[in-house]
């Protein structure tokens, strides 16, 4: 008896030595982790620690990045948030993440969105690397980033959008090179084979930023849905829609609506806007300087997604501006284009590129540009004065517009006393009509402004 039970002791002796250096590190591991009050963790800033507590966390919850700087994405890690929480940090001025040299690139980003998060309330500092972004996001919609400065060292992005819609609002992104896309995003694979989203939720919004520096504010890729509105863009920053020439997977952008923005670069040798294909519309903006470009890159070279150059006898070309979802159709979707203005009152320029020497030896020596390929009246329609109906479009009132009986199927027009959607504006904020014919029918009212995922936590921006 004295024998077992002294082998048994030993037994649990033994047991209890094995487990004795995991009990402790669990406890320590715990004693640094995260620490919950309802429905707010706080951690301690580190990847690891804030991983564990998103993990932990429930939808509705919030987790706290506290004041420091830390570094996130090294060696390729990232941190997943797959459900609706908000991960936050304490303010921009007090809470900096830097993205790690070695941090994963486009989609391999070092925080990855799904299942409608929301991220606030910090600064990011970009890694020193090509290619590498803080943020990327797919799977499901409604994601939400916001209040974040982003401070760009090398090429590359803030945010890498594959196959999903959300919200970046009221950020500060400031690019550090001429090549930066801050935001690329490609759409739904079957964007072209099914109806348009303009003026829905179904797009990438980007509301009430501040873009400084050098770069892209956007490249809105393959199948790209998106919206640019309410942004202040300092420096010769454009907004880009590309075409299916250079994309990948090779279709252009669905279409993009671009509204409200400011350009304060004086400077003139610049674009704006730069529309490589698909539709949408262009409207109420502002600029010091440069220009805006509705521009085919098929003339330009010879690309493989497109079987070499193109001419205006190969109209339309495969997700030209204008043409709509498949099959192709010239002038199905045109875009429309109104009330851009220069700061001196002016209305905005359009820039023309002509076409290579090879592209006008195949269109049989006779010269043309992006004006032949992307055509007023056909592929776009823009505000002209003396509106009556034969040509471009319009704006005024709903009694001016029902005075006009058009003659050219298409034309749209502008009414400025209907469609409140922006909140912030007392009274209409204005929709378009287009003339189908016979009738002036309503075509499109902008998404409500400011977006509702806005509303779940707040009216205002948060301050940095």
């Amino acid at each position: 008896m004295t024998a077992t039970a002294t082998h048994s002791f030993r037994d649990r002796f033994a047991m209890t030595a094995l487990l004795l250096p995991l009990m402790l590190s669990t406890l320590a591991s715990r004693t640094l982790a995260w620490e919950k009050n309802g429905t707010v963790y706080t951690t301690n800033g580190s990847q690891a620690d804030v991983k564990a507590a998103i993990e932990d966390a429930k939808a509705g919850d919030t987790v706290m990045i506290p004041p420091g700087t830390f570094t996130y994405g090294a060696n390729g890690d990232y941190i997943a948030i797959n459900k609706a929480i908000t991960l936050a940090g304490s303010g921009r001025k007090t809470t900096t993440i830097v993205i790690a040299d070695t941090s994963g690139m486009w989609t391999n980003a070092a925080i990855r969105l799904n299942g409608g998060p929301t991220v606030r309330d910090f600064s990011i500092t970009g890694a020193s690397t090509e290619a590498r972004a803080p943020f990327a996001a797919g799977g499901s919609n409604g994601w939400r980033i916001t209040n974040i400065e982003f401070n760009q060292v090398k090429s590359g992005y803030f945010l890498y959008v594959h196959g999903s819609f959300g919200l970046v609002d009221n950020c500060t992104l400031n690019g550090a090179a001429g090549t930066a896309e801050l935001i690329f995003t490609r759409g739904p694979e079957n964007a072209w084979q099914t109806q348009d989203t303009i003026g829905t939720a179904d797009n990438v919004y980007i509301e009430d930023c501040i873009v400084n520096g050098k770069g892209y504010v956007c490249d809105i890729n393959s199948n790209g849905k998106a919206v640019v509105r309410f942004c202040t863009i300092n420096g010769p920053i454009k907004v880009d829609g590309h075409g299916k020439a250079s994309n990948t997977p090779p279709r252009g952008v669905r279409h993009m609506e671009i509204y409200c923005n400011a350009w304060t670069c004086k400077d003139n040798f610049w674009l704006t806007v730069e529309m490589r294909g698909g539709t949408g519309h262009i409207f109420s903006n502002t600029a010091a300087g440069g220009t805006f470009m509705l521009r085919e890159y098929g003339a330009d070279g010879s690309y493989p997604n497109l079987g070499g150059f193109k001419t205006p006898k190969d109209y339309p070309i495969d997700d030209q501006i204008g043409t709509g979802k498949d099959p192709k159709v010239g002038g199905s979707e045109p875009m429309y284009v109104w009330n851009n203005r220069m700061t001196n009152g002016a209305p905005w320029t359009r820039s023309n590129r002509k076409a290579h020497p090879k592209a006008i030896e195949l269109n049989g020596s006779v010269e043309f540009s992006d004006s032949d390929l992307i055509a007023q009246d056909r592929d776009f329609f823009s505000e002209v004065k003396g509106f009556d109906g034969s040509s471009g479009m319009g704006m005024g009132t709903r009694a001016q517009m029902d005075a006009v009986k058009p003659t050219r199927a298409k034309v749209g027009f502008w009414v400025t006393d209907e469609g409140e959607w922006n909140s912030k504006n007392a009274g209409p904020d204005g929709r378009l009509y287009v003339w189908g014919g016979k009738a002036w029918t309503l075509k499109y009212t902008p998404y409500t402004y400011p977006h509702p995922l806005r509303a779940k936590d707040d009216k205002t921006p948060s301050k940095p």
